[in-house]
């Protein structure tokens, strides 16, 4: 599962953990979020692989209050 997830510190930098120890990429805010995010090791297929991707809808949901 490593590189599958994408982590963001508190300098809008993404954490690139692809060699074992979160290396920070340069900040979106200074390069943009597609830049950072290729220097991220970013894995989308394992992202995939493991079930990342949800649906974000409530909308299908039946409640029984």
């Amino acid at each position: 599962m490593r590189n599958s997830y994408l982590i963001l510190d508190e300098y809008m930098r993404f954490l690139d953990n692809t060699k074992g120890s979160k290396i920070p990429s340069k900040s979106i805010l200074d390069v943009g979020v597609q830049n950072a995010l290729n220097a991220s090791g970013f894995d989308e297929q394992m992202f995939y692989k493991r079930g990342g991707k949800y649906v974000w809808s409530k909308g299908d949901m039946t409640l029984d209050w």
